[in-house]
């Protein structure tokens, strides 16, 4: 599932979650978060969990997690939690940080909101027997070092994440919309690729202490800030600003840097994330506003109602008259 925009307690509760708001919070009505965030499962005991968020109250999560091995990749922002009473601070205010950890047994999460606080993320949860038993169980002497880590307790190890994972992980927060088997598959081929680079870094000796980080190469941190900024830009301007060359000056670069730059981002280009944007705003605007097609359509800047119903199947599998009466 995604959700976007306004995120409230009721639905986090829906999927599980409960939430408590702290002294001098309510939790009852409005936002609790804005933003994108979703949940996926994959064939291969993947969970997949993806945030772009601004918390707009101060509360505490609390959910059940089965045992497994964690990676996060966080982008921007601190995330702060307790599994079975053990603190974890995954502070990556200064510069993205990928992060790894073992939960070896089923625990009970407490996670801290915190009112104004940005966090943008990637949550990838592989089941531990599957980890522990299948993979590295294939070669136990290779792998004693990560073994021995994992079934260790709760002890997180940070890295310094690749340009490559970085694109990885902004193209699992907005991934190119597509056929659902399609994107399931193009989530989880993403999610284990980031899942291999945080189990080499531990077997290659290159994790930092539990509480050390080494910042992202200076190439590698710019580029993936220039595809945010790119990102932002289209998300929050007039439709008539949204030609490439204007996108282009607003950032500061040259038309050509754009398109490679965020097409190594999120592996599509300009112009498709803007008809895309376009499209989905169109698709909320019918959900949540009751806007007819022909309204919708012109959101999403088509004039015939007839392309805009086939641009719109295409990206989301569904009719606009499908998703008008859901």
């Amino acid at each position: 599932m995604t959700r976007r925009d306004s995120i409230t307690s009721r639905q986090l509760e829906e999927l599980g979650t409960r939430i408590k708001a702290t002294e001098g919070s309510t939790t009852d009505s409005g936002s609790l978060m804005s933003g994108r965030m979703s949940f996926s499962n994959s064939p291969s005991f993947l969970n997949i969990h993806t945030s772009d968020t601004v918390d707009m109250k101060d509360a505490i999560a609390k959910y059940e997690v089965k045992a497994a091995v964690k990676v996060a990749i966080i982008l921007k922002g601190r995330l702060q939690a307790e599994f079975d009473g053990v603190p974890i601070d995954l502070d990556a205010r200064d510069h993205p940080v990928g992060f790894i950890w073992a939960v070896p047994k089923p625990s009970s999460v407490r996670r801290f909101i915190h009112k104004g606080s940005e966090l943008s993320k990637v949550m990838i949860s592989a089941r531990y027997d599957w980890v522990v038993g299948q993979l590295l169980g294939k070669s136990p002497e290779r792998y004693q070092k990560i073994t021995g880590f994992f079934k260790n307790g709760i002890s997180v190890r940070s890295w310094k994440p690749s340009r490559r994972v970085l694109a990885l992980a902004d193209q699992l927060i907005y991934p190119h919309a597509t056929d659902p088997i399609v994107r399931e598959l193009y989530k989880e081929s993403r999610g284990l690729e980031i899942l291999a680079e945080a189990i080499s870094a531990i077997q290659n000796g290159t994790e930092g202490a539990a509480t050390h980080v080494q910042s992202a190469e200076p190439d590698a941190l710019d580029r993936h800030q220039r595809a945010q900024e790119i990102r932002d830009y289209i998300l929050s301007s007039d439709p008539d600003a949204q030609t490439l060359p204007i996108i282009a000056a607003a950032i500061g670069i040259s038309v050509t840097s754009m398109q490679r730059i965020f097409k190594d981002a999120y592996g599509m280009t300009v112009k498709d994330f803007i008809r895309e944007s376009r499209l989905v705003a169109a698709r909320d605007a019918m959900e949540k506003d009751g806007l007819t097609i022909a309204q919708a359509a012109w959101i999403a800047g088509y004039k015939s109602p007839a392309n805009f119903a086939t641009a719109f199947k295409r990206v989301f599998g569904i009719t606009p008259s499908e998703a008008r009466d859901r």
